[in-house]
């Protein structure tokens, strides 16, 4: 199904509904996700800056990253190193 057709459907389904509180929790759900989109916003310059200094001294071996299951015991006993 294109989104053109679904769009078409609940435009109709919509225009059939007499349920407020249906209808409320639709607008919700639409709005909600447009205010998330909004605040997805790409990161700042700063943040940018820090994301390439941290990947430059990983890249370089300045730092090390862990294994899933290396983090989860540092976690457990307590992060020691």
């Amino acid at each position: 199904m294109s989104a053109i057709d679904i769009r078409t459907e609940i435009i109709q389904l919509l225009g059939e509904e007499r349920n407020t509180s249906i209808l409320e929790a639709i607008r919700m759900l639409l709005r909600r996700e447009e205010e998330e989109a909004e605040t997805d916003e790409d990161f700042t310059a700063e943040e940018l800056a820090e994301l390439d200094a941290q990947r430059a001294d990983h890249m370089s071996g300045r730092s090390r990253s862990y294994t899933e299951e290396e983090s989860i015991r540092m976690i457990r006993e307590g992060f020691k190193e």
